[in-house]
């Protein structure tokens, strides 16, 4: 399990001397409208459930700052994932996906489960009651599928392999004929 102290993009963020623009508030704001939001209907019934969401909320928001746009994380008995749009990094996704926290903590309230989706990131999470964070989630799944791409890329990157040292044989054997020929 992976246990990450909270650093508040906000709070590194805000202090570089970086006086923003009027264009760069208003793309800002444009970036951070909600597009979409599902909450499950299971609410957490053990104490601890903010706590431990908070701590992987927090975790998460520091994660993309330094993870380049991405992070995924277990925290404890939380499974939290986000991700900006490729053209943001560093802080500007670090405020998106702060963002999407306040509306999932806000909204979505003591929910098992939930997805936030704004104009340029989003963040999902899941909390396991039981401790237990299943190993058959869909990030493995992915990776799985990733990985069976990776060796049918292989077997057919052989294969051409193969048919090319077959006719590199064949020339060769062809030229010899024609050299014995003379």
């Amino acid at each position: 399990m992976l246990r990450l102290g909270f650093t508040s993009p906000d709070v590194t963020c805000a202090t570089r001397d970086h006086k923003p623009r009027s264009n760069e508030v208003l793309s800002v704001t444009w970036r951070l409208e909600l597009q979409h939001k599902t909450c499950s209907e299971s609410k957490a019934v053990l104490g601890g459930f903010k706590k431990v969401r908070d701590g992987a909320f927090g975790a998460v928001e520091s994660g993309v700052v330094d993870g380049d746009g991405f992070c995924v994380l277990s925290y404890e008995t939380m499974h939290v994932m986000a991700q900006c749009e490729g053209n943001l990094r560093g802080c500007e996704c670090g405020e998106c996906v702060n963002k999407a926290v306040h509306i999932a903590r806000d909204e979505c309230g003591a929910s098992l489960s939930g997805e936030v989706y704004l104009d340029s990131c989003f963040m999902s999470y899941s909390y396991y009651e039981r401790g237990i964070i299943p190993t058959n989630s869909k990030q493995d799944y992915g990776r799985r599928i990733n990985a069976s791409g990776k060796l049918i890329a292989i077997v057919v990157g052989g294969a051409v392999a193969l048919v090319f040292a077959f006719i590199f044989l064949y020339f060769c054997r062809s030229f010899r004929k024609k050299s014995d020929d003379r």
